[in-house]
């Protein structure tokens, strides 16, 4: 290419390489550890999450639950988390069985994030697999509204 065209050309925004920055792999790295820490430390007692050592029921944080006595989608997934910590893949697929899919999701940050941020600090580029994400929560949040539906329905799962 010819000098004065080389100038000429521009590159679209999103076809320039996103600058390599940690950060972000360290937030959700954090993010996905706290997560993971909290469903091992907290436990249940059937319809109620009981913090430790103080022997307290956290509040109801469903708000539909709270105003209308419906469950929404996201119902149980807390106690999900916590069954699964614990061990207990049965009663986690009672609570919300999409929420095995999302404790999968979490727990594969670790491993994924800890590589990540491994690559940066040796001079590598991270691996990108561009839409996998965005594939992985969208196949979640469907999950999330099938088995609700279903639940609705009075469709046993």
């Amino acid at each position: 290419m010819e000098p004065a065209l080389e100038a000429a050309v521009v590159v679209p925004s999103t076809l320039r390489a996103a600058p390599q920055d940690a950060t972000f792999h360290w937030v959700l790295l954090g993010i996905s550890a706290g997560v993971l820490l909290l469903a091992f430390v907290l436990n249940t007692r059937e319809t109620t999450v009981v913090v430790p050592f103080l022997n307290r029921p956290l509040p109801e944080l469903c708000t539909l639950r709270r105003l209308t006595g419906l469950s929404c989608p996201g119902c149980g997934l807390t106690r999900c988390f916590i069954a699964l910590a614990h061990g207990d893949l049965a009663a986690a697929w009672q609570l919300n069985p999409a929420g095995i899919w999302l404790f999968a999701i979490v727990t594969a940050q670790l491993p994924w994030r800890s590589y990540q941020l491994w690559r940066l600090a040796h001079g590598q580029r991270e691996l990108s697999f561009i839409g996998t994400g965005q594939l992985a929560c969208g196949f979640f949040v469907a999950l999330l509204l099938v088995q609700w539906l279903l639940r609705l329905s009075g469709v046993p799962i």
